[in-house]
């Protein structure tokens, strides 16, 4: 590989979300280089297990704690033309050309903790000031950073993102079921948080019929936090939540759903939407953005303010075989627009361009 060295914020290689992003760009790098050299930097020993062999990139250490002063401040010890961060909370100091995706402002929007609004209002007026481009997921976050903190439109880049962790879709709907789960069961996926809207859906659960297990999948070290919730709901008979399970094995898990409820209520791009159609499975979103934005009239939608609504959406996809076959194409269609070579030409492009300006 050749060219000008291009460093990258690795440190969340093995996060969810933005580790997915992550991984996606480098598998795609891997067979399709890209024109300019990369140096990975973060945990050392991490990125030698997570990077894939085909990749020709150079390791380097750098790992102060996310969200810190130090991260924003410091930098590697390497000559980098520019600087990449599949986030926004990273170096301001690794180069003079400073590219960095705002996958969401759900830090600002929706805060779990006290400072961190604050602190992240800081950080995207720093970007302001210093990106030469700054990449988004979707036209709902690219408008959020154009009304609510002043970017530029010229500035703010959509990249779209690939299928998550399906590399290819057409194989993963032959996946056989995975072991242990049952005959038919819905799925829920996502982080436990409050725009999550998971006590939402565990109350529509208790008014629904089908009597089907709900499984949860991607709670992380708060599965226990999400299992007392279902039993606060009296839901808990018909909650699986998953303790852990490989990214290999989503692929299956999502296929023989019988379908995807999404309710969150903010979301920088919802990647469980994508990965779900990717494979043919229907999908519930919650009449949001930016799920409709992905979903794209293929999933039926609910108005979280009127629950009857989700509850009717419900017994439509289990129970109308026509609604199911169109979900499933039409999702299907619409998940092949979505690739991580697409999301991969826009960050390429923003860098090159980056790289141009500063001559």
């Amino acid at each position: 590989m050749s060219g000008p060295l291009v460093g990258v914020d690795a440190r969340m290689i093995r996060h969810s979300g933005i580790g997915i992003v992550l991984r996606g760009l480098l598998r795609h790098w891997s067979a399709n280089p890209p024109p300019f050299r990369l140096a990975l930097c973060g945990d050392s020993a991490q990125l030698r297990e997570e990077v894939p062999g085909r990749l020709s990139a150079e390791i380097v250490a750098w790992n102060p704690r996310l969200y810190s002063l130090a991260a924003a401040i410091g930098s590697p010890r390497i000559r980098c033309a520019a600087w990449y961060s599949p986030h926004y909370a990273t170096s301001l100091t690794a180069s003079r050309v400073l590219i960095a995706h705002v996958q969401d402002v759900l830090h600002i929007t929706h805060p779990t903790r006290r400072g961190t609004a604050i602190y992240n209002r800081l950080y995207l007026a720093a970007l302001r000031r210093r990106a030469a481009f700054v990449l988004t997921t979707s036209r709902h976050v690219k408008v959020q950073l154009q009304t609510l903190h002043g970017f530029r439109a010229d500035r703010v880049l959509r990249t779209g993102l690939g299928p998550g962790n399906l590399a290819d879709g057409e194989n993963a709907r032959a996946l056989p079921r995975p072991d242990g789960f049952p005959a038919r069961y819905l799925l829920a996926v996502g982080i436990v948080k409050r725009h999550k809207n998971w006590e939402f859906l565990f109350d529509r659960l208790r008014h629904d019929t089908s009597g089907l297990p709900l499984v949860c999948a991607g709670a992380g070290p708060h599965r226990d936090k999400l299992r007392a919730l279902a039993a606060r709901h009296g839901v808990a008979d018909r909650v699986l939540v998953l303790d852990w399970i490989d990214d290999a094995a989503m692929p299956a898990v999502y296929r023989h759903a019988e379908a995807l409820l999404y309710p969150s209520l903010a979301e920088g791009f919802g990647l469980p939407v994508l990965e779900a159609m990717a494979v043919g499975t229907p999908v519930i979103v919650a009449d949001r953005s930016p799920m409709k934005e992905i979903a794209a009239g293929c999933a039926l939608v609910f108005d979280p303010d009127w629950p009857e609504s989700f509850d009717a959406a419900l017994r439509e996809i289990l129970g109308n075989a026509e609604t199911r076959r169109r979900c499933s194409e039409t999702g299907l269609t619409r998940a092949q627009e979505f690739t991580w070579a697409k999301t991969a030409a826009v960050v390429e492009d923003a860098i090159e361009r980056g790289m141009k300006r500063q001559g």
